[in-house]
């Protein structure tokens, strides 16, 4: 028996190691498909860097007016605002291919080949293809921070590192979810990724105090739309009222749920799909 498990445990490392390799050369493949258009690159980045300068201007304007939001001063503000960018830039990274996914892989059939793999059909979907913007938003927003944290005098400790180092892939899982969920409803109705572009609008909400809302807004956020998880709560942990920062940990199991339960719906709606029968 002990043999069996034994068994059992070297295969599960290997083949995880073996998947493991075979995104590694997703990766690899795409960035030199990316790089060979080194133009189109370069002016995807500046787009990028434009619209997120321009959106830090707007809060610089906004406070020019206004010294406090609630409460909240402009350097934190900022500092929620660059933290919101940690985990939107990791979504960024990996969920090209959620856009568009009923007609590319479901009218189109090109889910059948990646059912056809022997590697888990939604890691396919995520890793076939990457947004390479999303790496300047980590850049910028990790700069946005440091430069709120030195301006409200904030020290970072290892405890704080490791925080953040948890906090925002957890923050990432929770749009992750939200948005794999609304892809997922795709193998039901063809029509629905309609759903994603408002959505994906109301990420705007979270980079702001959840404070600054009402009541029903801010219920909205923490739990319908989980978006107040992905900035506010989490960045908490660093700034804020004193009572706030242990509630930023429960950003991990926020994000845990929301990515099983959306994995669990894309499960659910892959076992249904009945190929183009073309």
């Amino acid at each position: 028996m002990e043999r069996l498990e034994k068994r059992g445990t070297e295969g599960f490392w290997q083949r995880t190691a073996w998947q493991g390799r075979i995104f590694s050369a997703y990766f690899g493949q795409f960035v030199k498909m990316r790089l060979a258009y080194r133009m189109d690159f370069l002016v995807d980045t500046l787009a990028v860097s434009f619209s997120m300068v321009i959106q830090m201007a707007v809060l610089s304007v906004l406070f020019s007016k206004i010294r406090a939001l609630d409460g909240w001063s402009f350097e934190q503000v900022l500092f929620i605002y660059g933290f919101s960018l940690l985990p939107l830039g990791m979504f960024n990274l990996i969920s090209v291919n959620f856009y568009g996914f009923s007609d590319k892989y479901i009218i189109g059939g090109k889910f059948d080949r990646v059912l056809l793999r022997p590697v888990n059909s939604l890691i396919q979907v995520i890793f076939e293809s990457f947004n390479v913007s999303g790496l300047n938003e980590i850049l910028l927003g990790s700069a946005v921070m440091f430069y709120a944290g030195t301006k409200l005098g904030l020290e970072f400790g290892v405890l704080d590192l490791a925080v953040l180092m948890a906090l925002a892939p957890a923050a990432a899982l929770v749009y992750t979810g939200v948005f794999l969920a609304i892809t997922s409803v795709s193998f039901w109705h063809e029509d629905k990724m309609g759903l994603a572009p408002p959505v994906y609008n109301i990420i705007r909400f979270s980079r702001y105090p959840m404070t600054i809302y009402s009541l029903p807004v801010r219920v909205f956020l923490t739990f319908v739309l989980p978006f107040a998880w992905v900035a506010y709560y989490p960045a908490t942990w660093f700034v804020g009222d004193q009572q706030l920062p242990w509630l930023a940990l429960l950003t991990l199991p926020v994000g845990l749920v929301v990515f099983s339960g959306a994995v669990f719906i894309w499960h659910r709606g892959a076992s249904r799909y009945a190929s183009t029968g073309s």
